[in-house]
């Protein structure tokens, strides 16, 4: 099973509908999920004012996680003014907001209350569906404890009433139930088809979605079959899709892509939960958006799509932290309208207790006032855990692409190195060996033509271009061969780099070192620092026109300096574009990956100086 236990209370939760309301109207309405009538009659029309409206106001905001707007309206009701069934009604949405925000001891005392008035005004189907409200929020003992099997009193009641809509969702939670008790997994199948079966009888579509969905993960939580999981998933999504539930559709669809991720189809989880994605509500569905983004981040990781996952990663903790303001600002809210419950109960027992009872009432508040500011003061701690865990994920994000990018510049840096090999050597026994025969034969023809005293017009001009191009040629070829020495080491590779241009070029070249002796540096610095010298040396020789040039390599504790002079022509170097001087760019693109500084000194006439320094 791959599913986390919170995710799979968070999903299950926002499957479990249930159609209380205030009216027979409104109730129908709910039941069979008209939600853009209700909004149009709750929202759009004038005469709302009554407590019932609001009633049926506070189950909206509820069936979309509106919390905080549900606690508002439930602040703005006067309970000393509600008849049985309103009460009835106020204390089942006032528990069912509880429950949405994780207040579990607070949901089952409102629970209870509810369970109470529905009870008085002989509505038992109602009663019988807060006994598994209460089995949802009670089942973890150490939120609550109550020595009652509410589930077991549900099923009860489900077979004396013979409803067969409460009967569907007990053979939803007997299916989850078998996978306990038994050693065999056929049992959850079982109840599977007898929640179909019932939905013959009294057909709902709203509900029929909601079986095709607990049908799709048995093939995700008990046995892994890709097909039928996205089979019934895709049934739930079209009824939801059907019935303008896009946020019920967008659970399927993250589903989906959870159950890809768990057989390593990244690609393919991308891209179902994507299609989640498009369909949460980013106003006010904070959550279910956060577990999205976390989901993608390590989707996108596992593909080694770094930027993906930083993205998506910033994205969780953004929504992460509207979570958290909108959990306080939902804490002040139901702080307001606890005040306005106390006030009311206390109304309500004026003339009928003591006024001991009284004090009591007010004491009571002040503690309500006391465990508000505490979870104030939680709900603040929480946020500095959250900023601080926020800074180590980004910090390791950024620590990952870092690694990342070193790789890729190693693998540039072995990639040149071999292109530089095959270059030299192309340029040595390809071109340069065509080059030599030709220019045998044209040394052949000028003896013939000048012995005959008849060379064409133009030829002398022809000639000295081949053996400009030639001594190039060899040079170029000489200068890229001139790789490290055989002992790998900096100092006598530089030496003879400096030999080999004084030899086949016009440039004298001086060599000098201020390093110690059997002084090594790291063997990837020094290739870095031969190859930047090296690219260096090959400007001055093709482009300076200098007759001597110098390299001057000098060692301190923490820095290498580099110092590479010639008495050229020298360049105006604020007329030289980068993209136009493909040797400057690569010099510098090796300087800045060992974290060092580039200066040029050099204007027309007076030669240049190249200044490098690199921290070691």
């Amino acid at each position: 099973m791959f599913f986390t236990k919170t995710l799979g209370v968070f999903i299950l939760s926002l499957l479990s509908f249930s159609s209380i309301a205030q009216t027979p109207e409104i109730d129908s309405l709910f039941e069979h999920n008209k939600f853009e009538t209700l909004e149009d009659l709750l929202f759009q029309s004038e005469a709302l004012d009554s407590t019932n409206f609001k009633l049926a106001k506070t189950r909206y905001h509820n069936t979309f996680k509106q919390l905080e707007e549900s606690f508002k309206v439930l602040y703005s009701i006067d309970t000393t003014l509600l008849d049985p069934k309103q009460k009835a009604y106020y204390f089942y949405n006032l528990a069912e907001s509880f429950d949405m925000n994780s207040n579990f001891d607070l949901a089952a005392l409102n629970y209870t209350k509810a369970q109470i008035y529905f009870k008085e005004i002989g509505d038992l189907v109602r009663y019988n569906r807060i006994n598994l409200d209460l089995f949802y929020t009670v089942a973890n003992e150490d939120i609550y404890q109550k020595p009652v099997d509410y589930l077991d009193d549900f099923q009860q009641m489900a077979i004396e009433l013979n409803d067969p809509m409460q009967m569907v969702d007990l053979e939803i939670e007997l299916a989850y139930m078998s996978l306990e008790s038994q050693d065999s997994t056929t049992g959850f199948l079982d109840h599977i088809y007898k929640a179909y079966r019932y939905l013959e009888k009294d057909p709902n579509i709203y509900k029929l979605g909601n079986v095709h969905t607990y049908h799709a993960m048995y093939y995700t939580d008990v046995v892994i079959q890709k097909d039928s999981a996205e089979f019934y998933y895709n049934k739930g999504i079209d009824i939801y899709q059907q019935l303008g539930l896009p946020h019920k559709a967008a659970l399927g669809y993250f589903s989906m892509g959870d159950l890809n991720s768990f057989t390593g189809d990244y690609e393919e989880a991308v891209y179902w939960t994507k299609k989640a994605n498009n369909l949460r509500n980013f106003n006010y569905d904070f959550e279910l958006t956060a577990y999205i983004n976390q989901k993608l981040a390590k989707d996108y990781k596992a593909l080694n799509q770094l930027d993906s996952a930083y993205k998506y990663l910033n994205e969780t903790l953004l929504y992460r932290d509207s979570i958290d303001i909108t959990q306080q600002n939902i804490t002040l809210t139901r702080f307001e309208a606890e005040k306005k419950e106390r006030q009311n109960l206390v109304l309500e027992k004026k003339n009928e207790r003591s006024e001991s009872i009284i004090y009591g009432s007010i004491g009571a508040f002040a503690l309500l006032i006391f465990l508000s500011i505490a979870t104030y003061q939680n709900a603040k701690k929480k946020q500095l855990l959250i900023q601080k865990n926020k800074a180590l994920e980004i910090s390791k994000i950024e620590e990952e692409l870092k690694e990342q990018e070193i790789k890729a510049i190693d693998a540039l840096v072995v990639g040149q190195e071999k292109e530089r090999a095959r270059l030299a050597s192309d340029l040595h026994d390809n071109i340069g060996s065509n080059f030599t025969a030709i220019k045998s034969y044209f040394d052949h023809l000028y003896r013939e033509l000048k012995a005959k005293d008849s060379k064409p017009l133009g030829f002398d001009r022809a000639y000295d271009l081949l053996e400009q191009t030639y001594q190039d040629i060899r040079s170029l070829a000489h200068l890229k061969h001139s790789g490290l020495m055989a002992e790998n080491e900096l100092i006598p590779a530089l030496s003879t780099l400096s030999k080999n241009i004084s030899s086949f070029s016009k440039i004298e070249v001086d060599f000098f070192h201020f390093i110690p002796t059997g002084d090594r540096l790291d063997d990837k610095l020094e290739l870095n620092v031969f190859r930047i010298i090296q690219e260096t040396m090959a400007n001055v020789v093709k482009h300076s026109q200098a007759t001597t040039a110098s390299i001057s390599l000098t060692k301190s504790d923490d820095l290498l300096n580099i110092i590479i002079e010639d008495n050229g022509v020298g360049f105006n170097k604020n007329k030289i574009e980068e993209k136009e001087s493909f040797g400057l760019q690569s010099i510098k693109q090796r300087v800045t990956y060992l974290k060092g500084e580039f200066t040029i000194d050099s204007a027309e006439g007076n030669g240049t100086t190249l200044i490098i320094d690199i921290p070691l």
